[in-house]
């Protein structure tokens, strides 16, 4: 039995960008955050790892946000939005 091929809701994946980039803003100032404030409360190597972890998660965010804004180009301009709810049975 062979599942149906999957339909690319372009406005979906838009939502999925955005959240992706909303990520990577608030991990970069998580990562501020506690530069700024983290110094009085943990020792510097900690400190750093802490840092490095929210940059990184940062960077990883934004990859993935560009990687879905450089799909979307290559898709169609008047590519249909995927219809909900409805199944084909043969």
């Amino acid at each position: 039995m062979a599942m149906p091929p999957r339909v690319i809701d372009p406005r979906q994946l838009r939502k999925r960008m955005l959240m992706f980039y909303f990520a990577a803003g608030v991990n970069l100032l998580m990562s501020f955050w506690v530069a700024t404030v983290g110094a009085s409360q943990a020792n510097g190597s900690t400190l750093m790892v802490v840092m490095l972890v929210f940059l990184g998660f940062a960077g990883l965010n934004y990859y993935m946000g560009r990687r879905i804004q450089k799909f979307l180009r290559q898709l169609p301009v008047g590519a249909p939005p995927a219809q909900s709810g409805t199944t084909e049975k043969e």
